[in-house]
């Protein structure tokens, strides 16, 4: 979703261009029992007058929402504006220098998250250490619980694909990155994917057995989507996926035993409340689902082969894969965590760094708000909190020595996995 509160929608047409900032949208084909799911898929352009998008540019953005084609077309472009907004920044707007190197308050490197001793040590591992004394690029952005200007990572907080062999400490995907009409509802929105990934990838690698909230949390819209599912063999099952930050999130595990191509699809989303996360969380899971129906390459050979959007859920969406699924099944009912956030966004800006702050984790914004998006009303960030863990999708690398990844189980009530326990097959999310 990408208006505010008030208001009519932005028209994100005007950014519709084979010579603009996003250069087509179409609407995508799904399955026809999704409970009128619709999706679209947005590409962008080149942003150059007289120029058409660069050969080999496939980044865009998609949108997908149940019996609303405007909004999910609205949210197709507005993702595609985010990601154009990120790309690459003009050579003036970061600054390359060793930390030592920097002028004022930079981004505690100590916090960020490192592959282990044994991930980097594999030959075919794609990250390496970070290196204080490497030279590579900074952006100023701002620590919204110190309230200081502060020194970030370029690498961090940019989606374009030119990083410099130093800069490979860091998966460059669009975590934390938001656009919106209001700027705080879009640092609220990025704050959120942020927690939504922590869970995703914590829920995989320690196997957290998560509490059903299938016959607790539901709307009217959940119920025709589930009726649909039965009528179709496919059983939808949601996962009170809430961390100790008490911030509402739900898991989606959809299965169908009868489909050997994609038996066990997952969808995940934060959101304000356990309801609205389960609408969203279920519409990823059936989007996906479509998705990796509609590939026509043949999954990764191995699991070290995962290293692109989809790898890892081709790989294990086949049934071959269904009983990796069953810590998913077992875990049962219990009491929630969820704290539900204002629906006011500086309400809930507040609330979510006071959680934050709690627990002694930095939260840093930067603006990418280009001239393009800034004439059609849109405000683009990108939020970073380095002691949350990461979702990667990179098999042979999944920051497997980030503190947050044993110490958060024990502080939502699970035992911890050592890093030899971890879940060893490849992220099914994508």
């Amino acid at each position: 979703m990408t208006r505010g509160s008030a208001g009519p929608p932005p028209d994100l047409e005007r950014l519709l261009s084979p010579f603009g900032v996003i250069s087509d949208c179409q609407q995508t084909q799904g399955e026809s029992w999704h409970g009128d799911l619709t999706a679209f898929h947005s590409t962008l352009g080149s942003g150059v007058p007289g120029r058409g998008a660069p050969a080999g540019r496939s980044a865009g953005g998609a949108g997908h929402t149940f019996r609303s084609p405007d909004t999910a077309r609205l949210i197709a472009l507005a993702e595609a504006a985010e990601r154009y907004s990120t790309y690459e920044p003009p050579d003036t707007a970061y600054t390359w220098a060793t930390v030592g190197e920097l002028d004022g308050p930079v981004l505690d490197t100590d916090r960020i998250p490192r592959c282990s001793g044994r991930e980097l040590a594999h030959p075919r591992c794609p990250l390496r250490e970070f290196d204080p004394q490497a030279r590579i690029r900074w952006v100023r952005g701002l620590d919204l619980i110190a309230g200081d200007g502060v020194w970030l990572p370029w690498v961090m907080s940019n989606y374009g694909p030119h990083a410099v062999a130093e800069e490979q400490f860091w998966y460059r995907i669009s975590t934390g990155f938001a656009v919106h009409t209001d700027p705080v509802e879009a640092v609220v929105r990025g704050i959120c994917e942020i927690i939504e990934r922590d869970m995703i990838a914590l829920t995989w690698l320690q196997r957290l057995e998560l509490s059903s909230i299938s016959d607790t949390v539901t709307t009217p819209l959940i119920e025709y989507v589930r009726d649909a599912a039965r009528r179709h063999f496919v059983e939808i099952r949601l996962l009170d996926a809430t961390s100790d930050l008490g911030v509402p999130t739900v898991y989606c595990l959809l299965t169908a035993p009868h489909d050997p191509k994609v038996n066990s699809t997952v969808g995940c989303s934060t959101g304000r409340n356990l309801a609205s996360a389960a609408e969203k969380a279920l519409s990823e899971a059936l989007w996906m689902r479509s998705l990796l129906h509609r590939q026509t390459s043949p999954p990764p050979g191995a699991p070290g082969d995962c290293v692109e959007l989809t790898d890892g859920a081709l790989f294990m969406g086949s049934a071959e894969f269904a009983t990796e699924f069953d810590f998913l099944r077992r875990g049962g009912p219990a009491a929630s965590r969820a704290v539900d956030l204002p629906e006011e966004p500086a309400a809930a800006l507040r609330d979510l760094l006071l959680r934050l702050d709690e627990r002694d984790m930095q939260v840093v914004a930067a603006e990418h708000t280009t001239t393009e998006l800034a004439e059609v009303g849109l405000t683009s960030v990108s939020v970073v909190i380095p002691e949350l863990m990461p979702m990667s999708l990179l098999s042979l690398a999944q920051y497997r020595a980030h503190p947050r990844l044993y110490a958060a189980p024990v502080a939502m009530g699970f035992a911890a996995r050592s890093e030899e326990e971890l879940n060893p097959w490849p992220q099914p999310f994508a």
